[in-house]
């Protein structure tokens, strides 16, 4: 329509043999209609190159940058606590402390609930269950903290992770790795400060088990050093030794002589612990990735608010394994399980026979 008026007030000339009225009326017409030629090819110009840098944008995508592995399947009895923290396609990543190279595990067993983490040595100050509601208690878990803390400040090349998630519901949305922490910079980390371990120091807060404080664990140190352990210590109970040190460190292939356990004793008061850490054991024994019951809605169980494990995306070599449980050959390889202990732990070894960074 403006093109329209703008010809309409056109000056109108005769046409005579010669053409000058003629060249008139071109110029005239040219000249009102130039400028809208113009932003018309200016505007083709910045379309063509919008186009042009979307299509290569899309190009890259696809092209250049890495593959995030397949979310786990819907068949999955983990998919309910699937993680929220998948690493979203093409994301830079950076490696906080690259150039530490051993690792420290200490395997929580409680969820802080106090108020002041000076307190840490009342037992009004954790979540226990009726078991664990026994005289020196809560000592243990600080005894695990401070053996943990004296580890790693010995050894300046070693990362130190408080290993736990949030694994029970009337503690709330707190997990026993990030508890741990805070009472060791409430107790100032027992005077070893100056060694440095306090930015060596750090938390896993996915696991839900001991097999998963160790295994969520690598890909914690992954997450944090973009490698994996030349060495591995864990630190717990005496009593869990042999599920620490045998089972669950044979499951993931890791080398025994690169492999140390730091333990302290139980409480003199708990009951039945010999008898519990024995079902246990047999049941890692009979299924060491915990895939099934009763290991698996022990899990479930101590994942109230879906946390879930780390999203394989986090830490791809070991995908396999974080991804074990959906594998149909996991079902396969329990049934045929005789749950025996045998010479070198030869079954636990034979339930995963794929690669691992760590050998």
């Amino acid at each position: 329509m403006f093109l329209l008026q703008r010809t309409e007030m056109l000056p109108s000339y005769s046409l005579s043999p010669n053409g000058d009225n003629m060249h008139k009326s071109q110029h005239s017409f040219t000249r009102y209609t130039s400028p809208i030629r113009l932003n018309l090819k200016k505007h083709m110009f910045v379309a063509m190159f919008l186009f042009t840098l979307l299509f290569m944008f899309v190009i890259a995508d696809y092209t250049f940058l890495p593959v995030v592995p397949k979310r786990r399947s819907f068949n999955s009895p983990s998919v309910l606590t699937m993680s929220r923290r998948e690493l979203p396609r093409g994301r830079a990543r950076r490696f906080p402390v690259p150039y530490l190279t051993n690792l420290i595990i200490v395997a929580g067993h409680s969820v802080f609930t106090g108020s002041n983490f000076d307190d840490a040595g009342r037992l009004s100050s954790w979540f226990l269950e009726s078991y664990q509601n026994v005289s020196g208690e809560a000592e243990s878990f600080l005894e695990h903290i401070r053996l943990g803390v004296s580890a790693a400040a010995y050894d300046p090349t070693s990362l130190l992770l408080f290993s736990g998630g949030e694994t029970r519901k009337s503690a709330g949305p707190r997990s026993e790795g990030a508890g741990y922490w805070s009472v060791a910079e409430a107790a100032s980390w027992f005077g070893l400060k100056d060694s440095g371990v306090r930015s060596r120091s750090f938390t896993e807060e996915h696991a839900r088990d001991s097999f998963e404080n160790l295994l969520f664990s690598f890909c914690r140190f992954f997450e944090l050093t973009g490698g994996y352990p030349k060495h591995v210590t864990v630190v717990s109970y005496n009593l869990k030794r042999e599920r620490f040190s045998s089972i669950h460190r044979a499951t993931v292939h890791y080398p025994e002589s690169r492999f140390s356990f730091i333990g302290s004793n139980l409480p003199a008061g708990v009951k039945g612990a010999l008898e519990g850490e024995a079902r246990t054991v047999a049941a890692f024994r009979k299924d060491p990735f915990g895939c099934f019951n009763p290991l698996m809605e022990k899990k479930l169980a101590r994942d109230p608010f879906a946390v879930g494990p780390p999203h394989p995306s986090r830490c791809p070599a070991i995908e396999p394994l974080l991804t074990y449980c959906d594998k149909p050959q996991a079902a396969a390889a329990t049934k045929t399980r005789t749950g025996r202990q045998g010479r070198d732990n030869e079954e636990l070894e034979r339930a995963y026979m794929g690669k691992v960074p760590w050998v």
